[in-house]
């Protein structure tokens, strides 16, 4: 019991610092919005999917900064 009272360290055990988390999140946001903003394409073209791709990808990684932050 008492061995499964201290283990209650929940999250990773490598943290990022403080402006690396901000960082990433900030870089994750702007992979999402600005394809989104600036990159017209026609609905099932190439450069779509590759704006989808940039968008998924930014999210990974602003999820990623959230996970790893401080």
């Amino acid at each position: 019991m008492a061995e499964e009272s201290e283990k209650k360290d929940f999250g990773p055990r490598k943290r990022l610092t403080k402006p690396q988390a901000v960082s990433a999140m900030v870089v994750g946001g702007a992979m999402i919005v600005i394809p989104w903003w600036f990159v017209s394409a026609e609905q099932g073209s190439a450069l779509q999917m590759v704006k989808v791709a940039v968008g998924l990808a930014g999210f990974v990684i602003l999820c990623l900064g959230a996970y790893y932050r401080p």
